[in-house]
């Protein structure tokens, strides 16, 4: 079975992805610098809509990282390479 090398990957790109991963953890974790009522949206307190910004934020930097990673590889994975029989 041949040895095939891993595309080369792009040290910033990497770091890129890592930031986009960990960015909204670090902002969940940091209860106190939201933990207000004001300024109000729409009637909800700040603490509620914060959160819900960085649900909707999460989900777009996960997209973002997925596509930077399948970009990276070349769009495949190791895992659907053995699938194929390569």
């Amino acid at each position: 079975m041949p040895n095939k090398a891993a595309p080369p990957t792009r040290p910033l790109v990497r770091v890129v992805i890592a930031v986009l991963l960990i960015a909204p953890f670090v902002i969940y974790l940091a209860v106190p610098s939201y933990a207000k009522i004001k300024p109000r949206l729409a009637g909800f307190p700040f603490f509620y809509w914060w959160q819900l910004v960085w649900v909707i934020l999460t989900a777009a930097f996960i997209g973002l990282a997925y596509a930077l990673t399948r970009r990276e590889t070349g769009g495949s994975s190791p895992d659907r390479a053995d699938e194929k029989g390569e």
